[in-house]
């Protein structure tokens, strides 16, 4: 089982997670995708963060050592959550993708996933699947909260690498931003890759940085962690993935 944030997060009085408990999950969400050595404290006005942010990297890399790494492939950077200036293709995935296991007609066009970490996937997912989800608690957390509310134990987000560069100021689309279209976020497998599918014969042509990169972004429950896993179309990863 991964490691728990030890620090009060929850916002029921209004006030979302401490610095401590911001420090702990930014620093496990950079842990667990650095297999190469323990990220490096980042310099930042509360110590409180500073301090919980080591540990938390230390939990990461325990459980990445423990239970396999995962990958930030939206680029984003661990402490802040935003996209960083390498955009929508980060280095190399940490570890090896695992099957799928997805069942139906459209299975055998996703049979391997990247276990992947980080928030800017899932708060798209929470803001279309569970909008009135207010509050200041983590995204993965709010979001597994919100799926156990109405019994739903799997989302799926279909995703695509666009032709132009990401847009130079921001939209308000967080995965837009990034540098990626996004469709609609729903509970069934076939019904995304069956808008997947949609999306790439409406818009043909030049249509993305990797000709031809369509993929699914699927949630599964994981409590306060930010994890998902990217299933591509056709099982192989844009360039720079292997």
């Amino acid at each position: 089982m991964p490691q728990l944030n030890p620090f009060p997060h929850d916002s029921g009085g209004g006030l979302g997670p401490s610095d401590s408990a911001k420090g702990w999950h930014a620093g496990y969400v950079a842990g667990v995708s650095s297999p190469e050595e323990l990220p490096r404290t980042p310099s930042v006005r509360s110590t409180q963060f500073m301090d919980a942010f080591g540990q938390g990297a230390e939990a990461g890399r325990a459980d990445g050592l423990a239970e396999g790494w995962r990958w930030r492939w939206f680029g984003e950077d661990a402490r802040t959550g935003r996209a960083g200036t390498a955009g929508p293709r980060p280095p190399r995935s940490p570890a090896p993708p695992v099957d799928a296991e997805e069942d139906g007609p459209a299975a055998p066009q996703y049979p391997l996933a990247w276990r992947g970490v980080g928030e800017l996937a899932l708060g798209t997912m929470l803001e279309q699947f569970a909008p009135a989800a207010a509050g200041r608690d983590f995204v993965g957390l709010r979001l597994d909260r919100s799926c156990a509310d109405k019994g739903v134990t799997r989302l799926y987000l279909p995703v695509r690498l666009i032709a132009d560069e990401p847009p130079a100021e921001p939209t308000g689309d967080p995965l837009g931003d990034a540098g990626f279209w996004h469709g609609t976020v729903g509970d069934s497998f076939a019904e995304a890759a069956a808008e997947l599918s949609g999306a790439a014969v409406e818009r043909p042509g030049r249509v993305t940085r990797a000709a031809g990169f369509l993929a699914l972004v699927r949630w599964s429950p994981a409590g306060e962690h930010d994890f998902w896993d990217v299933l591509p179309a056709g099982g192989s990863m844009p360039p720079r993935s292997h």
